[in-house]
């Protein structure tokens, strides 16, 4: 293994979220960065007490500034890999991924038709359609006439987590939504919560990995639970979804159980919320994101056969006297 992949300088990106700070741990164990760097737009960001220094980001939607502000970053610190964690981020640094800002930076993303894709649930959907992949009943809210039984649900086409995600029970609450939130999607209810799963999928471009949880949500939108699950099922979708994908990195498959069959209802296309979870049990996606940069053979071995994680919260203090 060639040594010099464990001296890095790195940048992560929206260190003051569950994402960000779970990326930097990863990092930490597996000592691929000789100088961590984080950055994001609250300066009070939890993450910064775990990295060398932190940057103040502007906002993402302000692209030029937020461009330029990476520019010095990469100057003055030598980056070489950037790991962004939020979805605004990454769907911007996709569009300016082939700027000679990043010419000798990797960044972590995954490639356009993924992120074009799986950046908007609606076109989630329609690519499970195209592709034969079992999935809910979905409709764009304009054209929601209520081919569905309520309640059904209600969410934002963009955005990560339960950010904008709400339970719509009667023509009420849906001539009220119709009304208020253009940008959505209709979707039925499938299976129940206690039949959950959150799948990491990574790809080296020949070979796919996966790993399978059932979960619960707690503090907000995290995974606040997750079990090991093994099943055949869970490769079997994570390889036939990668090479639709043409993967070569990792992604993130949300699904539900029902009658032994996994549907999924949506992909993030980025690291996860369970990134460190998954990386105690073996499955260092993060790591192996970096090792195929450095042209480093992947190697997945599995440290347990079953298992639980629970995701626990923390404080952080700033301005003591």
């Amino acid at each position: 293994m060639d040594k010099s992949v464990f001296k890095k300088n790195i940048l992560v990106t929206g260190i003051g979220g569950d994402i960000g700070q779970g990326i930097i741990k990863c990092l930490i164990d597996v000592n691929y960065a000789s100088n961590l760097y984080g950055c994001d737009l609250d300066k009070y960001a939890a993450g910064q007490k775990l990295v060398k220094d932190f940057f103040l980001a502007p906002r993402v939607d302000v692209e030029e500034k937020y461009i330029e502000f990476l520019k010095k970053i990469i100057e003055e610190k030598n980056i070489e890999y950037i790991v962004p964690s939020t979805e605004a981020e990454i769907k911007l640094l996709g569009k300016y991924r082939n700027s000679k800002v990043f010419k000798d930076v990797n960044i972590l993303i995954n490639n356009q038709l993924i992120l074009d894709t799986f950046l908007d649930k609606y076109k989630t959907i329609t690519f499970f359609y195209e592709n034969k992949i079992m999935c809910p009943k979905t409709y764009l809210i304009q054209e929601f006439t209520e081919q569905l039984p309520f309640p059904v649900i209600l969410k934002l086409r963009e955005g990560a987590g339960r950010k904008g995600f709400f339970i719509v029970n009667n023509k009420d609450d849906l001539t009220y939504f119709k009304r208020n939130y253009k940008k959505t999607i209709i979707q039925e209810i499938v299976g129940d919560i206690d039949h959950e799963y959150t799948i990491g999928v990574f790809s080296d471009g020949k070979k796919v990995n996966s790993i399978g949880f059932r979960r619960y949500l707690g503090y907000g939108s995290l995974s606040k639970y997750v079990e090991i699950e093994n099943d055949t099922k869970i490769q079997e979708l994570a390889e036939k979804i990668a090479s639709i994908t043409n993967l070569k990195g990792s992604i993130n498959i949300q699904a539900r159980k029902v009658k032994g069959d996994y549907i999924p209802f949506e992909i993030n296309p980025r690291l996860s919320s369970t990134l460190y979870f998954r990386n105690y049990f073996g499955f260092q996606d993060l790591k192996w994101w970096i090792d195929i940069n450095e042209n480093i053979e992947v190697e997945y071995k599995p440290r347990y056969s079953k298992g639980i994680g629970i995701k626990t919260v923390g404080e952080v203090f700033f301005e003591l006297e």
